[in-house]
């Protein structure tokens, strides 16, 4: 058997999608509009793909991001996206040769890092990647774990359809974007694309979209599914509120949101699978005993351009670090840190060694 890695050209967009789907458990079946906003958001040269004597066996793809550093700077990202391997083909090395064109192309045309959201998490240390960013699942019983404190609220939240939540929403992401370190940046594809992605759920219907605003001026809103009793009884207040998404970007944005989720009647259980580690309604609550949390492995980073990546943050003290990161997937070398400049030395004493395989992933490396 012969495995070609090639991109995808544009007439084989629409078996890119089939053999997608088909590695996530899904069927490919879109309208016109789904399959074009597919095509804008990830163009064929964008795609690595494992071809078997000409079907679409492996797939990978990298569209262009742009991310906040410590320090309030934007570098590029290499968003990872679309990484399957058919069932038929496991444990055949095609993730690896996949994973390794793609990077060493994003870091030749310049992207000093690459991010993903892992479906498993054990799969991309071997790659180089480590967990940046983390996530807390939520789970909440409503009925007693209103807020007790929380920064005073002067705006107001408002139902907005998907057209209007289309306009609104992008400005307070970005808003938010500025406030954590490793947000992502949007453009309008993938606002499109990320806004379609919310219909209708199986058992739980349509997604309802809540703005909260501040002398008319967005700064906060939220994704959210409502899940009804099994037995269908209108009366019986033991429904399920499931939050797909919260973004805000002030500490009032941020209360109102939650009080809003914590007090729709006739749903007594919250659960978001997204919320920040750093999250303070653990801190807002009047029974804390009333939620339950667990750590998630959110976005996980690869360094692409060791010495263009941690220059582009700023750190908390100055000083001067030497150290060599070898990097056998994709052949990368060592740096000199120092606070305000990064750059490749050779022949000097070492303070620290880090090592990348597919042995030994990136130890402490994380930049955001």
């Amino acid at each position: 058997m012969t495995i070609e890695y090639r991109q995808i050209t544009a007439a084989e967009h629409r078996r890119f999608g089939v053999a997608v789907e088909r590695g996530f458990g899904e069927h490919y079946e879109p309208n016109h509009d789904r399959f074009q906003l597919d095509k804008r958001t990830l163009t064929p040269e964008m795609t690595i793909c494992a071809f078997d004597d000409g079907e679409i066996v492996g797939t990978s793809g990298a569209f262009p991001l742009q991310s906040i550093v410590p320090g309030g700077r934007t570098i590029g990202n290499a968003g990872i996206t679309a990484v399957t391997v058919a069932a038929t083909h496991r444990r055949q090395g095609l993730l690896t040769n996949m994973m390794k064109r793609l990077l060493e192309r994003e870091r030749d045309i310049g992207q000093p890092v690459a991010s993903l959201w892992a479906s498993e998490s054990n799969i991309y240390g071997r790659f180089g990647y480590g967990m940046s960013i983390q996530h807390q699942v939520f789970n909440i019983d409503t009925r007693k774990a209103g807020l007790s404190s929380c920064p005073e609220i002067s705006g107001n939240l408002r139902y907005v359809d998907i057209s209007e939540a289309r306009k609104v929403f992008p400005q307070v992401w970005e808003s938010a974007a500025e406030m954590h370190s490793g947000f992502p940046r949007c453009d309008d594809n993938h606002w499109d694309r990320m806004m379609a992605g919310f219909s209708e759920k199986s058992g739980w219907g349509k997604p309802w979209f809540v703005v909260y605003e501040e002398n008319k001026t967005a700064l906060g809103f939220a994704i959210y599914y409502l899940k009804s009793p099994s037995d269908g009884q209108i009366t019986n207040p033991h429904g399920v509120v499931n939050a797909d998404m919260i973004i805000h970007s002030s500490p009032a944005s941020h209360a109102a949101l939650w009080k809003h989720l914590l007090n729709i009647d006739l749903y007594d259980r919250l659960s978001t699978w997204r919320s920040s580690s750093d999250d303070s309604l653990p801190w807002m609550l009047a029974d804390l005993r009333q939620l339950e949390r667990r750590p998630y492995d959110a976005v996980w980073y690869r360094l692409l351009d060791v010495a263009e990546a941690l220059s582009a943050r700023t750190y908390l003290t100055s000083g001067t670090l030497i150290f060599e990161v070898e990097d056998s997937f994709i052949q990368n070398g060592g740096v000199d840190l120092n606070f305000l400049a990064v750059q490749m030395v050779r022949d000097v004493h070492l303070h620290v060694s880090f090592q990348i395989s597919p042995c030994r992933p990136l130890l402490s490396l994380r930049f955001i």
